[in-house]
């Protein structure tokens, strides 16, 4: 029997990918009877073939007129549970849901067809055969325990940091420096690279273990256990692991952890030359991107850093004197990762890699789908990109470019000068939902080695090679930057917005549904993120993708920022349990596209009926249950609000939902017309 903790109802505050939040009641006013209570505050049982309301007996004593949210996802919210051991569960979420990625990588597993070399149906399937039935035959273990060996016989840090490069780009190894490839976010025509801070040390987050030191006993222990595996005594291999753990403490207490790697900072972040990079890594000899990444140097200018004086202290310590705290570092990191391949060769490698005991065809589809993302996305865009689909896709963001057309036009706030300078953006945003699929190439099939163990390093060089060829090359608009299984969409400032096939399904649209409610799910996200475009930090990028904040006049600058100060206090007035305040500047973006985004799909509709399947599918698709103490959490770390409140703040300032739902002075969702707070 499963256990759960107490949790209080909750809903997803971002794109199905960030945490949740909790029940709120506005602090001007308690727009929930009982919103201080676990799971029972909210309503409805979803009816995706008609639309209706939920009945009298499903919603308990609660009215839309005082707590929509509420109102629509009571039922649901008091039939649902949370497995024990996560922090979240959605209606869409069922734990014994069978994964449509899971399903296609084994049916593709389970075809005996001979598929063409290099397709990725063959990579699919000789991969997931290949980790299926994998077993050393002592190659493997020669090769690991041989460059375990190479990392403590390095005779000083340059030598010793020359073996981790090599590794990382020709072994499969990780580092603890995570570089990446994507859209320049000051100049969004071009990719960059970006080194992100680093955040864990060796299982531990840094962050804990700057709280309290004795959170690198996990870290001690395991560079311990790593050094036994290699031949130390038990007191000798403990000592190394504690001297170890040093480098962890020094790092964590240089590291900045209110920052945060979010717009503003992607925005104020200074492009380093690679000159500039080697100066701060003074200590390796010779270029420090090129170690881990190749030729970097040779394929872009410069590297954005998130965290400058982190990557000092790390500089700090590559020094003689540490040596061998870097060996047992390093070692405990590469052999910690590979044990899974010669569990069997030692018996504290197998206690680390215990055969799964979940069901072993569903472990090996994971596995495949994380060697095989970019295969996976194509295959999966194959099966579930319809041409039922696109059709709906396309139909529903041109009629939302066309609102948004009228809400612009009508926005005689601005100049006019302004308001055609956002019609061209507008018309500038290009709709991405899958890309060009690949070309089977048959050198593919190489990616494939004689065993597992091999595949795993000729995928990581793949993968490498896909990424820095992207550096320094002029941004590709149409090139999707999330997979199709992903359920997410996402607003880049090259000006384009990336919809993934994942989210075009349901609840979130169906072909079969009323325009109504497909404007309430999904073309609530599409209108979202077109809303991004115009945000308070998106609307600094000028049509072209450029960050260039004067592209609008300064008059129409300051009374955009004067709206989104009104913005943020009307959304700090909100609360959750009716204690703990929402952060408006810290949401004030997300809120703004959310904002934005009702105003433009009620703007297509009139019917009433109809703006209430709309409202019944926006509120549902964000229902979501969570544990009350991480909702407090998210509070101060999540730039999008807590769920509740995306749902019913937004309704409160909405003029068709007053209108619908005859909202009144006294009821719970009032808010003064003079109170309220519109995008356009």
């Amino acid at each position: 029997m499963q256990k759960h903790r107490k949790l209080l109802a909750l809903i997803l505050a971002a794109m199905l990918t960030a945490g949740a939040a909790g029940c709120f009641a506005p602090s001007k006013k308690d727009s929930s009877k009982n919103s201080s209570t676990a799971a029972e505050d909210g309503e409805g049982k979803k009816d995706s073939e008609s639309g209706e309301e939920p009945e009298e007996k499903d919603k308990g004593d609660i009215r839309p007129q005082d707590d929509f949210y509420g109102y629509i996802n009571y039922k649901t919210l008091s039939e649902m549970e949370i497995p024990y051991g996560m922090t979240e569960m959605t209606p869409f979420d069922s734990p014994e849901g069978e994964d449509p990625v899971t399903k296609l990588i084994q049916e593709i597993a389970g075809d005996n067809t001979k598929f063409p070399a290099g397709s990725n149906e063959q990579l699919v399937h000789d991969v997931y055969h290949q980790a299926y039935d994998y077993k050393d035959d002592g190659t493997a273990e020669k090769e690991i325990m041989g460059n375990c060996d190479r990392i403590l016989a390095a005779g000083n840090i340059n030598d010793l940091f020359d073996v981790w490069g090599d590794l990382v780009q020709n072994y499969g190894a990780r580092s603890m420096f995570s570089f990446d490839v994507m859209q320049d976010y000051v100049d969004s025509t071009k990719y960059a690279l970006y080194l992100y801070p680093i955040g864990d040390f060796l299982g531990s987050t840094l962050e804990d273990i700057n709280d309290d030191s004795d959170n690198c006993r996990n870290a001690n222990s395991f560079a311990r256990d790593m050094h036994r595996v290699m031949g130390d005594d038990y007191e000798t291999a403990d000592e190394k692991g504690r001297q170890m753990v040093y480098l962890g403490l020094y790092i964590a207490n240089h590291t900045d952890f209110e920052l945060t790697f979010d717009l503003d900072m992607l925005m104020e972040n200074k492009e380093l030359s690679f000159e500039e990079f080697d100066a701060i890594m003074s200590n390796y000899d010779g270029s420090f991107a090129d170690l881990f990444l190749g030729n970097a140097t040779e394929m872009g200018d410069g590297i954005y850093v998130g965290d400058k004086e982190q990557l000092a202290a790390v500089n700090d310590l590559m020094t003689e004197e540490h040596l061998e705290q870097w060996k047992s570092y390093i070692l405990s990191s590469y052999l910690g990762q590979m044990g899974s391949f010669i569990r069997e060769s030692n018996d504290i490698l197998a206690d680390y890699n215990p055969e799964s005991k979940e069901a072993k065809d569903e472990v090996t589809a994971a596995l495949v789908s994380q060697y095989l993302t970019f295969q996976i996305s194509e295959l999966y865009a194959k099966r579930y990109y319809t041409p039922e689909i696109e059709k709906g896709i396309n139909s529903l963001f041109d009629d939302i470019i066309g609102s948004y057309r009228e809400l612009i036009d009508g926005a005689d706030w601005l100049t006019a000068d302004t308001r055609k300078a956002l019609r061209t953006k507008l018309d500038n945003i290009l709709l991405i939902t899958t890309g060009e699929y690949h070309e089977t190439d048959p050198k593919d099939a190489k990616l494939v080695g004689k065993n597992f163990y091999e595949t795993h390093k000729n995928i990581g060089k793949y993968v490498n090679k896909r990424k820095m060829e992207l550096f320094g090359s002029p941004m590709d608009r149409e090139k999707p930057l999330m997979t199709s299984d992903t359920i997410n969409a996402q607003y880049l400032p090259c000006n384009s917005i990336n919809i993934t096939v994942a989210i075009m399904q349901p609840p979130f649209f169906d072909p079969n549904r009323s325009e109504a409610e497909n404007l309430g799910a999904l073309g609530t996200v599409v209108a979202h993120e077109i809303g991004h475009a115009f945000d308070s930090n998106c609307i600094k990028y000028d049509p072209d993708g450029k960050l260039n904040p004067d592209w609008i006049n300064e008059t129409d600058r300051k009374i955009l920022e004067e709206r989104a100060d009104a913005l943020s206090k009307y959304y700090s007035d909100y609360t959750i349990m009716e204690v703990f305040h929402v952060d408006g500047e810290l949401t004030n973006g997300e809120n703004y596209a959310d904002l934005s985004s009702l105003e433009c799909v009620t703007n297509i509709l009139d019917d009433p009926e109809d703006l209430k399947k709309l409202f019944k599918s926006y509120a549902e698709i964000w229902c979501t249950l969570a544990v009350d103490s991480d909702a407090v959490e998210l509070l101060s770390e999540d730039e999008h609000s807590p769920g509740k409140v995306r749902v019913n703040a937004v309704l409160a300032s909405n003029k068709k939902f007053n209108e619908v739902y005859d909202v009144k002075e006294g009821d719970g969702m009032y808010v003064a017309p003079e109170e309220r707070v519109s995008r356009w």
